[in-house]
């Protein structure tokens, strides 16, 4: 006979857990240790996790904190982006490939290389980085992304690889880039 898990995962207590470790002293060891804590078992993550209409739902935000559930489609990259913050991911379902870039003379960028994250691993952005995100598995990627600062309020930088622009990062810029790249 085996012995069913009796292991749940609780989405609110976990923000509730983020923010709080927020505000510590040590803010990305702590929430570090808490998303390796959670994203050990992915499959009671996405057994208790709910189901949300969007792609991309924010959580929380504060000055010291965003929290959001990414849902990312496969064949749909998202544009090379920054996010001026560091940033942590743990995925709890599908494969997303996180390619980085550099930032090059006039607003040029070039790949360095890319990450395959997979259900269970986290992942660390720094400040600076510039990447893009893409689900490479059948199914959808989905993950918790956690930003140490106000994503929403701060200026950020889109690229556009193909005309070789940065541009401010808003909403229609971002969908207009996906729907450019969606046209190739």
């Amino acid at each position: 006979m085996t012995e069913k898990s009796t292991t749940s995962f609780d989405l609110n207590a976990l923000v509730e857990e983020l923010k709080s470790a927020s505000r510590s002293a040590a803010p990305k060891p702590e929430v570090k240790a808490i998303m390796e804590r959670v994203f050990h078992d992915p499959d009671t993550i996405r057994q208790h996790i709910p189901e949300f209409e969007e792609d991309e739902i924010n959580l929380y935000e504060d000055e010291a904190i965003s929290i959001w559930v990414c849902q990312f489609m496969p064949g749909s990259p998202i544009p090379p982006h920054d996010h001026q913050m560091p940033a942590m991911i743990g995925l709890y379902a599908g494969v997303e490939r996180n390619r980085f870039f550099k930032l090059e003379a006039e607003s040029k960028i070039t790949e360095t290389g890319y990450v395959d994250l997979n259900p269970g691993e986290i992942l660390n952005i720094t400040p600076t980085a510039i990447h893009t995100v893409e689900c490479v598995s059948e199914e959808p990627s989905c993950g918790i992304h956690v930003y140490f600062g106000p994503l929403q309020s701060i200026d950020r930088s889109l690229f556009d690889q193909r005309a070789g622009t940065c541009l401010k990062f808003t909403e229609d810029t971002f969908n207009r880039l996906m729907v450019e790249q969606h046209r190739c």
